[in-house]
Formats: structure tokens, C-alpha cells, sequence
């Protein structure tokens, strides 16, 4: 069965902001967590990126300012399910039962295949070539290792359950690391932890200019005359269960670009168009 999971790099603390109350009619705050590019990061000393221009077009149709605050991310879904100081959390988010019995989810915009960083020194260790006749790395070559999540993210719930008690994968310890920044994460890449697990688009972007460093697709082997899987990753936008005119208008937005539209968001924030 395909395992639908997820992800980032806790930035700066920086808010693009005009206060930090969920506050009057005419704003619309929206949490989200500014180090997961293209869909949300720091340039200029502003929150920018994919979510960020579809919220914002969210709230043209709301008649809203959107106010996006910049906060860690396993702060978010209950946010949005408290609606105090949020309605909305827009931040690379994976649906989940968990999470859906405590928010409303848009419908799902973005698919991306899950990424292991690992140290390119180490690149026989961890990748092979799958049945896709693509470079991946297999989820049993993991077995024994310490492989590092973003608390919080559908990746740290997800490790959490194939790892199982006691840390078990494949019949061999295996250790979950957590950290709260994406940075911190990939700086212990050697030290305490050997891999790390995230997205595809960030995996690319945390590499960039490392050459102590590399990525590749998570697989899960298939079994005999069947095809390996690659691990994916859908995002949605978690809504507060009390706000169907917001929900509607993220998913009217959503609609409107389709899927081309939001490939020519990532692209701009890519730097591809």
C-alpha cells in the first residue's frame, strides 16, 4: 500500500505581520513554519512563497488582509483547531486521520516524493537502483540507523509508527532523531544521526552548495514480481472546523489555478520560471 507521509528548516524568527492577534474582521492570520521552500520562506525580511500567494488570493475573495506569523511547526494543527490566535495553517502540511479529527483540510494541491539527505561518502550504503530505474533509497537499508525527522511533521509521526516500540526496523535497532529546525538537522548529518528524511523540493534546497552531501527517493522494496513504491508526500491547508467560508474560498483558489497553476508557483519560487 503507498504511504502517504510528510515533512523543514525553522528559520529566523520573522513575522510578516501587522500584530500578533487573530484580532479584528478584516485580517485573516495564517501559521505557518518559513523554512520549507518554495511553499514558505524568508527573502527580504518577509514570509514568501507558494502558500503564501495562495492564501493571498484566498483573501482578495475573503475581502481580508492575510497575515502570515512565523511559528514552529508542531504548534500549528492545534492552533488552527483552537481558532484563538489562528484560523488557518498553510506550511507543506500532510493530511492525517490524527490531524483531521482536530481541523478541516482543503482539498490536497501538492504531491511530492519523500527524500533521505545522506553523506555522499556513504552513497553505497544507502542507494540502489529501484525498479523505477531511478537512484532511491530503500526504507530496510535504513535498518539500524539514527535517522533524523522535524518534530512534529507527518515524517516524526510516521517513523514513529513503522519504527514501533523499542525502535525496530527490519529486526535490527533503529533509532528516531528529532530536532526542531531543519538546520540543526542537517548539520548532525555524521554526528548523531545518519540520514534525514523530508521532502523532495527542501531535500534539494538543504543540499544546495554541500558537497558533503546528497539526496535521493525514499522506496519501499516490492515484493517479489512487484514493483518497488516510492514514498510520497500530499500537502493541504488545515482550517479551523468552525470556518466553512474560509475553507470554501482555499478551495475555490485551489480550483481556479489547478494543478499548472500551482507547478508555475513552485517553478517562481524555484527560481525555474
Amino acid at each position: 500500500m503507498k504511504k502517504v507521509i510528510a515533512t523543514t528548516l525553522a528559520a529566523v524568527a520573522a513575522f510578516a505581520t501587522l500584530g500578533f492577534s487573530a484580532c479584528g474582521d478584516d485580517q485573516l492570520v495564517v501559521y505557518t513554519e518559513a523554512g520549507f521552500a518554495p511553499f514558505e520562506y524568508i527573502s527580504g525580511g518577509k514570509i514568501v512563497g507558494v502558500d503564501v500567494e495562495i492564501m493571498e488570493k484566498v483573501g482578495e475573495k475573503l475581502g481580508k488582509k492575510v497575515v502570515f506569523e512565523n511559528v514552529g511547526f508542531d504548534t500549528i494543527i492545534d492552533a488552527v483547531a483552537a481558532g484563538k490566535q489562528c484560523k488557518v495553517g498553510a506550511a507543506g502540511i500532510s493530511v492525517n486521520e490524527e490531524r483531521k479529527a482536530k481541523v478541516n483540510f482543503s482539498q490536497e494541491y501538492y504531491t511530492a516524493n519523500l527524500y533521505v539527505i545522506y553523506e555522499t561518502s556513504k552513497k553505497s550504503t544507502f542507494v540502489s537502483q529501484t525498479t523505477d530505474e531511478v537512484e532511491g533509497v530503500y526504507w530496510d537499508s535504513l535498518a539500524g540507523k539514527a535517522i533524523a525527522v522535524q518534530n512534529g511533521t507527518t515524517a516524526d509521526l510516521f517513523l514513529g509508527d513503522e519504527l514501533g516500540e523499542g525502535g525496530t526496523l527490519d529486526g535490527t535497532d533503529a533509532s528516531k532523531v528529532g530536532f526542531d529546525a531543519l538546520s540543526s538537522a542537517v548539520a548532525d548529518i555524521g554526528l548523531n544521526s545518519d540520514v534525514l528524511i523530508i521532502d523532495e523540493l527542501p531535500a534539494k534546497q538543504l543540499i544546495a552548495g554541500k558537497d558533503n552531501l546528497a539526496c535521493a527517493p525514499l522506496y519501499y522494496k516490492g515484493g517479489e514480481n512487484e514493483a518497488d513504491e516510492a514514498a510520497i508526500d500530499v500537502y493541504a491547508i488545515a482550517v479551523n472546523k468552525n470556518e466553512p467560508e474560509i475553507l470554501k474560498a482555499i478551495n475555490d483558489v485551489l480550483t481556479e489555478l489547478g494543478e499548472a497553476g500551482i507547478q508555475a508557483l513552485v517553478n517562481k519560487h524555484l527560481g525555474l520560471e
